[in-house]
């Protein structure tokens, strides 16, 4: 079983290297020299009675498969190791280790998410996989395969809670090159991409072409037209050092793989988009996409927690809008467990950034959301008062069909206080507002509503 799943294992790339990979056909020096390596390695588990207990370049495995249960430190060390045995650069390693160390720290909670260990396990796997495809220029998902069967095992997803040294020293050594990395002087100044209004375009004039059309094939919801575009302009980016580019196309990327609900690949591009770029609007809308996705699944850390980056990176850059919009959601998410404290701090937070947007769609807008907020924790009386002051920021815009939304909720929470004149009012309004839209649905149910107040 063991030789069957394990990554590091498979014979047709033992110990991934330039010289192996490069090496000509009929290269008999090398091949020996090759072959000599591999009888060194053989040599040392046949002295052992550990058969398959090594990695290719003769490292000791940390995972025990005998065992019934097999501890979750032992598969980041074994995936460590992993890295090591298949001669994967430091970037690759860097990139592999930011993901083992989510594992790590949500490993040592009271109570680990599995599903997000196991994200990220899939996540790290699909790195090495990709970076053994692209040295042996044919596919690979033995990484990934490894990973499917451990699920298949009995994992222990808790660990003490300790400072895992090996990741924190790798993660010291990703520090340190991301620090050289945004040393490097640039010639062209930094500049807000993302920003309200703006479409990000690189300077590069194949990388500009290149880009665009891949915009257009998303834009027609042609997503493996448009994969492939973003495929081949990311690899030009990275052929000319284009890190920011890079990472719009990471977020680009996304965003095709969030529309089409692919869950796991839009949040494995946005988290790249994040780490990548040095623009702090992308870094916030990556962090917000993030958020999004994991609300929408019901995850509630992970969901407040990319969130509140968004709030961060997204004050950081000015973006008042974007702010309110991860303020709101955070007191949406608060509400939904009916955390009155925080739903209403966060309410507020989003209000006042409202305000200092003067506009009037984010007003209103925020003070519906507030409003929908206030319903869930039973706080119908300010919900009034949000409702009413959406309805105003609304009528500003000549958004009908939001206005005609908002008399409905207003009417609703006056027909559950009995006040049935009230509510018949407000719905007439809703009327008017939807009159004046093309949305024949709301219009016959504002009717049907209507109506029953008549019987």
């Amino acid at each position: 079983m063991y030789n069957s799943i394990y990554p590091a294992y498979a014979g047709y790339y033992s110990g991934l290297n330039n010289r192996q990979i490069t090496r000509k056909q009929g290269d008999e020096k090398s091949s020996q020299s090759s072959h000599s390596a591999q009888e060194e390695v053989q040599e040392r588990r046949n002295q052992t009675s550990d058969k398959g207990a090594y990695f290719p370049n003769g490292e000791k495995v940390a995972i025990d498969y005998t065992k019934r249960q097999i501890n979750i430190e032992q598969v980041l060390t074994d995936f460590k190791n992993t890295a090591n045995a298949i001669g994967a650069p430091e970037d690759i390693k860097s990139e592999v280790l930011s993901y083992l160390d989510l594992i790590n720290s949500q490993a040592q909670k009271d109570n680990p998410n599995q599903q997000i260990i196991q994200s990220n396990l899939k996540n790290a796997s699909q790195i090495l996989d990709e970076y053994i495809t692209n040295t042996l220029k044919k596919p690979s998902k033995v990484v990934e395969n490894w990973v499917d069967a451990l699920f298949l095992q009995k994992i222990d997803y808790k660990i003490p809670v300790k400072e895992t040294q090996e990741i924190s020293a790798l993660n010291a050594a990703a520090d340190e090159n991301t620090q050289a990395v945004q040393t490097v002087p640039s010639e062209i100044p930094q500049r807000s991409v993302l920003a309200q209004n703006t479409f990000y375009v690189p300077d590069d004039p194949a990388l500009k072409r290149m880009f665009i059309q891949a915009k257009k094939y998303a834009a027609i919801d042609s997503k493996e037209k448009a994969l492939s575009a973003f495929g081949n302009s990311l690899d030009y980016a990275m052929e000319i050092g284009d890190n920011q580019t890079q990472a719009i196309i990471h977020y680009e990327q996304g965003r095709l793989y969030d529309e089409f609900n692919e869950v796991e690949d839009a949040l494995f591009n946005y988290d790249r988009a994040a780490k990548q770029s040095n623009d702090n609007n992308i870094k916030a809308r990556a962090h917000f996409s993030m958020g999004k996705i994991y609300d929408d699944y019901v995850k509630f850390e992970p969901a407040v927690s990319h969130y509140c980056a968004a709030v961060s990176f997204a004050g950081e850059a000015d973006n008042l809008k974007l702010q309110t919009q991860a303020l709101s959601d955070l007191a949406q998410i608060h509400a939904g467990r009916y955390d009155k404290e925080n739903t209403l701090m966060f309410m507020d937070m989003a209000d006042t950034i409202a305000a200092e947007t003067k506009d009037s769609r984010v007003k209103g807008i925020i003070s519906s959301k507030n409003a929908n907020c206030c319903q869930k924790i039973d706080e119908n009386t300010r919900a009034l008062k949000y409702y009413g002051e959406s309805a105003y920021s609304f009528m500003q815009t000549d958004d009908n069909e939001k206005l005609a939304k908002n008399y409905v909720s207003a009417a609703q929470i006056m027909s559950e206080y009995g006040n049935k004149a009230k509510a018949k009012k407000l719905l007439s309004k809703a009327y008017i507002a939807a009159q004046k839209t093309d949305n024949s649905e709301l219009k016959m149910q504002i009717t049907r509503q209507i109506a029953d107040y008549n019987v």
